[in-house]
């Protein structure tokens, strides 16, 4: 298997609070899926990332990549309906890593909303995630 810092981050996020919910690890599922991950590979990612792992190098990601972090840090913590103070903190480590500034997690999260009438709209967060790198 191929490191997948991606996923990787995501996985850690779903696991911060100490349970994974079915809808953030689905989510992560589905993601890895269309970045044509195998469903192997997913699955050993999800079955061996730990909580509280090292963060992955961001060093070399493209902007376009620093931007889909973003917005699957964002899908994967709303998708539950629910925000830890864990959560929050470890997405603010790694935006800081991305070159984020602390307040555009505050801003993204905040305006974005999910419920069965208004599923998680991930154009809109990558659009609004673009404006906010630095």
């Amino acid at each position: 298997m191929k490191d997948n810092p991606h996923l990787d981050i995501l996985v850690q996020l779903a696991k911060i609070d100490g349970e994974a919910d079915g809808s953030e690890l689905e989510l992560i599922r589905e993601i890895g899926a269309s970045k044509n991950v195998s469903d192997e590979d997913i699955e050993e990612i999800i079955d061996k990332t730990e909580a509280m792992g090292t963060l992955p190098s961001l060093g070399d990601l493209s902007q376009q990549e620093k931007i889909d972090l973003m917005t699957n840090l964002v899908m994967v913590m709303k998708i539950d309906g629910r925000i830890h103070k864990e959560e929050m903190k470890f997405c603010l480590k790694v935006l800081r890593k991305l070159g984020y500034d602390e307040d555009a997690l505050f801003e993204l999260v905040s305006t974005t909303y999910v419920s069965s009438e208004n599923p998680l709209d991930r154009e809109a967060i990558k659009k609004r995630a673009a404006t906010y790198l630095q």
